[in-house]
């Protein structure tokens, strides 16, 4: 028997503040005599076994068969990441068990390679809103979504729809996001039961707020929403529309900085934060156009509180800019003032990616799910499970179950490209060593002679491959379809970016950007995501609740996962695959992806969900 198959180490994870973790360790006897079991834990940056040690008794009652069983279990009083190992003593000499990332398994091990096994503590109070919870997210690029009713002295300001995105530098070599198409409030209300039809549930717009672009990041006024955009009154009258169709509001708002035009700048400079004193202010990432707020000033959480408690009336919840940016205490103060809920921008895993408090219960309900996007980009276009495997199982046993359920997965925003440019497009990443699929501006291919990003160069090349391959428009659709199935059916919520559904293609900004083609809707694609709209809808109860979830088996050809006692099996290949006799019998296939009428079929790039 394999060293590895000899030891086996269980926990539960993550564990609330008055939730007990227990602990499990069965060891062969075969490897001889064990005593002096325990697990030696850590938080982050300590010594191992700093923070306490647990002791691990032997258990007489399981132990049988060649096995003995040591369980032990403690309770953090404090939230938190930590990590541990298990230390014992075999035959007198002291040994270390650590986990092996690439099997899964449990190693005695001091390797470095090998790591510790990791949890995370959420207060016992830590809540998220139910409504969220097994839904349909639409994200709507306001400028670009629908214009209605534009007022006549605005209409002079935008061009006419279907004009392609402006991408090519201004006169002065500065790229400014200035060409408008006048989506507007009025639109989005106008499109409400087409938003329906696709099992929408919640609607998040990106910001809606007063300013000079056209993707209103650079916010010149928090208390007044874009003239372009429209109104309270018709902000108001979105939100009650929508809450009566069982569709809820999210709305992008910018605290971290502001636009270099707004009143605060020059009314109260000492709510930003400056280079040297009232010189030159700081700015987000060095955008002169994005203008960094001093978060430790008093007035800057007076203006927060203010603005929190208008969206309370309008908004049932608010989607963090750049939420990573924010410090905890900030973080922190709008939970107190914004009792609803919060979707912060976090790209990185929101326990380790900077060990932040994001999930401690008094912060983030959610974060963006990028994690899970990335993990399903390699799956299905390179077979990656490895990674698949690994971003499930960190997510899975770190994230508090509330906050896994309320993060939507993003396969595609206004920040990173379409779907399908991401599953067949040229440049995209399929190598670990960059950090997410789609940063194909992280190559150096596009940096000019000085060793700097050249936009121009960049933007160049996706103006000319902005559409399908003709060569790729098969597998482009159905890898397309695939990833919204694996999307629909993982713990947390599908998110839409209005236009994937309609066969809009683009990589970044503002190629992915382009105005929603209401003349020209997809027709095949619309009537899929209006299946799995329904789909998600009849089942929503089911996944609703990320603790049903358990990933059985991730290869190269096939994922195999469960809700319950429904069990989900994904083909990723071009061939049919055959479920087993033990797989079929006695059961039912309730939903199937490209159904095959043979009994026990996954058709190519298919799945089916079995009860």
């Amino acid at each position: 028997m394999q060293e590895s198959k000899l030891i086996l180490v269980e926990y539960n994870s993550p564990v609330s503040t008055s939730e007990p973790m227990r602990i499990t360790i069965r060891i062969a006897d075969q490897l001889g005599y064990v005593n002096d079991v325990k697990a030696l834990f850590n938080r982050n940056g300590e010594s191992p076994g700093n923070e306490r040690k647990v002791f691990l008794e032997y258990d007489p009652h399981r132990s049988k068969d060649g096995f003995s069983y040591f369980t032990g279990q403690t309770t953090f009083m404090t939230p938190g990441y930590r990590t541990f190992f298990i230390q014992l003593r075999i035959n007198g000499i002291v040994r270390e068990i650590r986990y092996d990332p690439n099997t899964e398994e449990a190693v005695f091990s001091k390797d470095p390679k090998h790591e510790f096994w990791k949890t995370f503590v959420y207060y016992s109070f830590f809540e998220t809103p139910d409504w969220i919870k097994g839904g349909i997210m639409y994200q709507i690029f306001v400028d670009t979504f629908c214009s209605e009713n534009l007022p006549e002295h605005l209409k002079e300001k935008v061009v006419s729809w279907y004009t392609p995105p402006k991408w090519k530098h201004d006169s002065d070599g500065t790229y400014r996001n200035n060409q408008f198409y006048g989506g507007n409030l009025r639109g989005i209300i106008s499109k409400l039961p087409y938003i329906k039809s696709l099992g929408v549930t919640v609607i998040y717009l990106t910001p809606i707020f007063k300013s000079p672009s056209s993707n209103r990041y650079d916010t010149d006024d928090y208390t007044e929403i874009d003239e372009m955009v429209g109104t309270w009154e018709d902000l108001d009258e979105l939100h009650k529309k929508a809450n009566n169709l069982g569709i809820a509001i999210v709305v992008d708002v910018v605290f971290n900085h502001s636009g270099k035009d707004n009143r605060l700048l020059k009314e109260e400079p000492d709510m930003y934060d400056w280079h040297h004193k009232y010189t030159k202010p700081k700015c987000w990432w060095g955008y002169e156009h994005l203008v960094e707020f001093n978060k430790y000033h008093e007035k800057y959480f007076i203006h927060l509180a203010e603005w929190l408690t208008k969206y309370k009336d309008y908004m049932d919840g608010i989607r963090l800019d750049v939420a990573d940016s924010l410090p905890d205490f900030v973080l922190k103060y709008i939970r107190e003032n914004f009792p609803k809920y919060i979707l912060g921008e976090v790209w990185k895993n929101a326990i380790i990616g900077e060990f932040r408090e994001f999930f401690h219960g008094d912060e983030l309900d959610a974060v963006m799910n990028y994690q899970f996007a990335n993990a399903i980009y390699r799956y299905v276009r390179w077979a990656n499970s490895k990674y698949f495997k690994r971003v499930m199982h960190d997510v899975k046993f770190l994230y508090p179950p509330q906050a896994l359920d309320a993060s939507p997965i993003f396969l595609s925003s206004h920040d990173i490209p379409r779907k399908e440019t991401n599953l067949v497009g040229e440049f995209m990443k399929g190598s670990e060593q960059y950090e997410n699929n789609w940063d194909i501006d992280k190559d150096s291919h596009w940096n000019d002679e000085n060793g700097r990003f050249d936009t121009n160069k960049f933007r160049t090349w996706e103006a000319l491959h902005d559409e399908v391959p003709e060569d790729k428009k098969e597998l482009a659709r159905s890898l397309h379809k695939l990833a919204v199935f694996i999307q629909y059916t993982l713990p947390g919520l599908p998110s839409i970016f209005a236009g994937d559904e309609a066969g809009v293609w683009g990589y970044k900004d503002p190629f992915n950007r382009k105005p929603f083609p209401w003349d020209n809707i997809d027709e095949e694609l619309y009537n899929f995501y209006c299946m799995m709209g329904r789909y998600r809808t009849e089942y929503r109860e089911l996944f609703s609740d990320s603790r049903n979830f358990t990933l059985i088996k991730a290869n190269e050809q096939k994922l195999v996962y469960k809700w319950n006692e429904y069990l989900i099996v994904v083909n990723r290949t071009a061939d049919t695959m055959y479920l087993t006799a033990e797989q079929i019998s006695g059961k039912k296939v309730v939903f199937s992806l490209n159904p095959d009428e043979k009994l026990g079929a996954i058709s190519p790039y298919g799945a089916v969900m079995i009860k």
